[in-house]
């Protein structure tokens, strides 16, 4: 492969003498074919720093930095850091260039992790300005930040003690508590925890990274501090880039960072050590918080963990490692999955098969929804299945459509809105923190040329048993983990939290008491005084100048066929086809609604008179890059009726684009859905579904149901998706045994109802030549669509009654919603919209719903489409506290002052989501969705202009438009039974309260 020399800078030896002047050597250099780069690895001659430079002509560049950060214990002092050093630095004095990067840059990433042995920051963004700004205030902010000096930061990222005043009870507040608070009240993440800790008694995975609650407070600062100065060195660090941009200046930036540290030796003390394997199964009950409504005895959770080796595994068998995986887990079909599913023993599948991201490989599956009495049987069906696949192998269908999906998608490589580098990023860093080869990972195409040979040579069996005999089987090192509902754990848990506060109270003197009293104030003043203009100006931003007027165009070409329009998206896609076939549903009879997300998924998980669902789901992988079939609803601006759709999105290579739409055919005529006992799974696995998401996503279900309250097309959404689809899924299972033909009858009814060419629409992206030639086959597609729909059917227009509700659920955290609709009030859209909704978010309700209130998260949405502007909270320790901070948001804005820096970078953030990155897939669904909702490229031409014009007066008038979300918007929480019944003590009747687990 041939590299310019200008994207490389110049021949190797003019690269190793500008390296050698820096202070770097160069340990390696690679073409690496994968993604089609240069790729190389230099050392920093004085620290040590490592530096992984890799050059392609991607677009959107990716910096990342990663230390090795084990710790020793639950205190979450990695997690608590990852907060802390994006507050300030030393070239940023301001309280948090995070969240002024969040407002004003053009990034496509913005974020920082902790994993449970080493902390990554990463950013990306396709302006090589902007991603040098984000690359500076990046390094300042890990290498000398604020917060190793400033108390205040540790006590508001990671926990204070709060009182108001000397008469109240003392409360921990602090963001990572309250983050850990809500993963700690999901079952499925308190599994995943408890298997980890007791997979890896021995080393650094035995304790929590991200923190504990019930151990976060027993943190110090100096141990805080400590922390950051051994570990976040430069002999600790694994530096990597990646695009477009110059490789030595690359260089020139990092030199400027290391030449300040003096040599080190601390890397050796990060070293993470290898857990010993066991020499026999272990087994571990714990309890996890339940509501109590239910039955009980069935919520139990069973899960089955293998440690899978004490040393590295070389690529080739990490690769047919990740094949078996797919193999057992990876589709509807795959035998361990359906297997579990079919047995009725449990709701769901749990565990996420294979894990390979650790120091060492492991693999966890079980079920949840399980009888206390079937435990032990599930154990033994999942140890059965095993052993049975490792004696009759895979069928050869399923091997080569694992084989065509896996290497589908490491060659069409699409990583979705999460900028390729840095999925390559994290790929090394998997090998490379461990001071493993970090070149390897980004290379697939000769182990995989090298396990086709094999499996065509020895047979799939020979390649496939043999390690399932070694890795599981005969491997004594495996932990079961069940998990019991227990229904008063989350109370428990409180009591115990506030009998501990209490003697904390109760040890302190008056003059205690009335310090800690002004140290919350002071605190809280801190938070919430702006920095001054002179701090926030050392943030290095982009002017107006830096910014493209246009909006990006997507080119789109509007035909016909056999009366149906045809939207075509000439874009190159390295010679995949993507397609999306749309059906109107707006004829479907108003009680058939809520099954239509069951529908969807029974087009893709039953069999035809010819085919099990089996053998079509491995037609699907063999000949596709995949099928899915899914609703959509929204409202058009400035009409009555919303748009409500049935998507068929499917992808194929060139070659296979015929089978792409016969399959498409086949699913959506061929496929029949008799298969009852197929259908009662599919309704307790979205009962399942929905419950993980009231309790980790309940700012999701509160948004749906605020809708639901507020128009049409919410109501329906909600009826698809939100508490009513639960409450409707929870019916439904009682009726699968009662009337099934009735059920299977109205299956059959939808798909009548939307089956036609008339209101289909066709959305194809790919290049020129693969559009042509896709025609004749979609031509023949819609030839075998029925003319008309064979059903005619009145309007759904309905709303919830718009009370305030709060969802009561087991947790400890809250999510607090209010929403109104502002076109209600005569507002009339402005591009100027998502500028101030954006400010809103960025500066009101991170000071007070995060910084100050101590939630995880806080922000608003304008839906444009519908009108409705809505309020949100995540892992919220508050409920009527942030209803109150909501309710300011028109002063906020009737007070606000703005210089011309500020109000600039509000646009140039605004302008960065309005132009997202997006792969080519992407840019053509957003093109048919803006085609789906009337949205003109004149308008979107008129909203950047507006957008681009934004004034201070603007922000002004929008106060006006949102007061009418404090006088007369409904609130919707989801929160716990104790914070529920204090709002209505404290606000008589504020809540219709609603049970739901």
């Amino acid at each position: 492969m041939e590299m310019h020399d200008a994207s490389v800078g110049g021949d190797i030896d003019s690269r190793n003498d500008i390296a050698e002047k820096l202070g770097f050597e160069i340990i390696s250099e690679q073409t690496i074919n994968e993604c089609k780069a240069t790729a190389v690895l230099y050392k920093h001659k004085k620290t040590g720093a490592e530096i992984m430079s890799v050059s392609n002509d991607d677009e959107n560049k990716v910096f990342g930095i990663v230390f090795r950060t084990p710790p020793k214990d639950s205190t979450g002092i990695p997690h608590i850091l990852e907060h802390s050093v994006l507050c300030g630095s030393r070239k940023y004095p301001l309280k948090e260039p995070f969240v002024e990067l969040l407002k004003g840059s053009l990034h496509t990433f913005l974020n920082a992790f902790t994993y449970p042995d080493r902390t990554c920051y990463p950013v990306a963004s396709t302006n090589t300005k902007d991603f040098y700004n984000l690359v500076d205030v990046y390094l300042d902010a890990v290498f000398f930040p604020k917060c190793v000096e400033d108390f205040q930061t540790f006590q508001q990222e990671g926990w204070h003690y709060e009182l108001n005043n000397p008469e109240e009870d003392i409360s921990y507040k602090g963001v990572v508590f309250n983050e850990m608070k809500g993963v700690y009240s999901q079952p499925d993440n308190i599994l995943g925890r408890v298997s980890q800790q007791a997979l890896f008694p021995e080393n650094t995975y035995g304790v929590d990274s991200g923190g504990d609650p019930k151990v976060i407070p027993k943190l110090t600062f100096e141990e805080f501090k400590d922390f950051h100065h051994k570990y976040y060195h430069p002999s600790n660090a694994r530096i990597w880039f990646y695009g477009d941009d110059d490789p030595n200046e690359r260089l020139r930036i990092l030199s400027e960072y290391l030449e300040q540290f003096e040599s080190s030796s601390a890397p050796n003390e990060s070293k993470v050590l290898p857990q010993k394997l066991f020499k026999e199964p272990v087994k571990i009950v714990e309890k996890y918080p339940a509501g109590d409504g239910g039955d009980l005895k069935k919520k139990h959770m069973v899960c089955l963990n293998w440690l899978l080796s004490e040393d590295p595994l070389d690529l080739e068998t990490e690769l047919t490692l990740g094949f078996l995986d797919h193999l057992l887990l990876g589709t509807p079909a795959s035998p361990l999955r359906r297997i579990l599913l079919e047995s009725g023993l449990g709701d769901a599948i749990v565990g996420g098969g294979i894990e390979d991201e650790l120091l060492q490989p492991q693999f966890s599956v079980g079920l949840k929804g399980v009888s206390e009495d079937d435990i032990h049987k599930v154990e033994e069906l999942i140890m059965g299945t095993l052993k049975s696949l490792a004696e009759e192998g895979f069928a050869p269908e399923a091997v080569e459509a694992s084989m065509n999906t896996i290497e589908f998608s490491l060659r069409e490589n699409n990583t979705g809105s999460f900028p390729r580098g840095l999925s390559l990023m994290l790929r090394s860093i998997g090998k490379w923190i461990y001071d493993l080869d970090p070149f390897e990972p980004l290379r697939y195409e000769k182990p995989l040329q090298s396990l086709k040979a094999r499996i065509a040579e020895e047979g799939s069996k020979a390649v496939f048993c043999p390690l399932l005999e070694k890795f599981i089987l005969n491997n004594p090192h495996r932990v079961t983990v069940e998990m019991q509902p227990d229904p008063d754990k989350a109370s428990r848990d409180e009591v115990v939290e506030k009998e501990i506060l209490d003697k904390v109270k109760s040890s302190m003197t008056k003059e205690d008491l009335a310090e800690l009293a002004r140290a919350t104030q002071e605190l809280r003043l801190k938070q919430e005084t702006p920095d001054p203009p002179e701090a926030l100006r050392s943030v290095p931003s982009l002017s107006l100048q830096d910014i493209p007027r246009k909006p990006i165009h997507v080119p789109t070409e509007i035909g016909e066929i056999n009366g149906v329009k045809v939207l075509q998206h000439d874009l190159f896609t390295n010679d995949v086809v993507y397609s999306e076939v749309v059906f109107d549903i707006s004829l479907l009879k108003k009680e058939l609604l809520q099954l239509v997300p069951l529908f969807c998924q029974s087009l893709l998980e039953m069999g035809t008179k010819d085919m099990d669902f089996v053998q079509l789901n491995q037609l699907i992988g063999r000949k596709t890059g995949g099928i899915s079939v899914y609703p959509f609803t929204s409202s058009v601006r400035g009409k009555v009726d919303p748009c409500t759709r049935i998507i068929v999105r499917g992808k194929a290579m060139e070659a296979r684009v015929e089978d792409l739409f016969n399959l498409i055919n086949c699913i959506l005529q061929d496929v029949q859905f008799t298969d009852q006992q197929r259908f009662r799974q599919f309704v307790s696995q979205s009962k399942a579904r929905m419950e993980s998401r009231l309790r980790g996503s309940g700012h999701g279900i509160a948004a749906a149901r605020m809708d639901a309250k507020l128009n049409v097309a919410g109501w329906i959404a909600e009826q698809m998706g939100g508490i009513s689809y639960f409450e409707f899924l929870q019916d439904l299972e009682k009726r699968v045994d009662q009337d099934w033909e009735g059920i299977s009858s109205s299956l059959d009814e939808i798909r009548r109802s939307l089956l036609s060419r008339k209101g289909c629409l066709i959305n194809v992206t790919a290049d020129g030549k693969n559009l042509m030639n896709s025609m004749k086959f979609l031509e023949k597609f819609l030839d075998s669509l029925p003319s008309t729909p064979s059903i005619e059917v009145g309007s759904w227009q309905s709303q919830l009654p718009p009370v305030n509700e709060a969802i009561v659920i087991p947790t400890q955290v809250n999510y607090v919603g209010k929403a109104g609709n502002i076109y209600e009030t005569g507002y009339q859209l402005s591009g100027s919209a998502y500028v101030i909704s954006k400010h809103i978010s960025n500066t009101w309700l991170w000071d007070r719903v995060r910084v100050s209130g101590g939630a995880y998260g806080g922000f608003c949405d304008f839906d444009t489409h519908s009108g409705v502007f809505s309020y949100l909270s995540y892992r919220d320790p508050n409920l009527l506290k942030t209803l109150d901070v909501y309710d300011g948001t028109d002063s906020f804005l009737r007070e606000l002052e703005l210089d011309d820096d500020t109000l600039t970078k509000a646009i140039i953030g605004t302008i960065g989501d309005v132009d997202a990155y997006q792969l080519p897939d992407a840019k053509g669904y957003s093109s048919l969705m803006r085609y789906l909702l009337g949205v003109t490229e004149e308008e979107r031409e008129r909203r950047r202009e507006e957008i681009l014009s934004t004034s201070l007066k603007d922000f002004k008038e929008f106060a006006d438009a949102i007061e009418a979300v404090k006088n007369s918007g409904v609130v919707v929480a989801v929160a716990s039974p104790e914070d529920v019944t204090r709002a209505n003590t404290e606000r008589s009747g504020f809540f219709e309260v609603k049970k739901v687990l």
